[in-house]
């Protein structure tokens, strides 16, 4: 799991294994949530792969901080793809 970036409480990762078998996206979860059900995020097409444990307030949340960054996390899940090492970064 490779964290890329951090919005308040909402933390936005990549898994290594999907890099090569899935379109881009990100897996969210809450900080301080149950991970055991992240949710996924089309990053092309801003599309919700499922919502996970995040409530609809925290989804709307996740998704208009996704939309207004994914040039930003488009970029980080491609340098991660091609093997680049990634800094977190944190979302405004």
């Amino acid at each position: 799991m490779g964290k890329i970036a951090k919005y308040k409480f909402l933390t936005f990762f990549v898994v290594s294994f999907d890099l090569f078998n899935e379109p881009p996206h990100v897996h969210i979860i809450k900080e301080k949530g149950n991970f055991v059900n992240p949710a996924k995020l089309w990053l092309s097409s801003l599309e919700w792969a499922e919502k996970g444990d995040l409530n609809e307030k925290d989804a709307q949340l996740a998704f208009k901080i996704v939309k207004k960054n994914q040039v930003k996390l488009l970029d980080l899940f491609h340098q991660m793809k091609i093997g680049n090492k990634v800094k977190s970064i944190i979302l405004n």
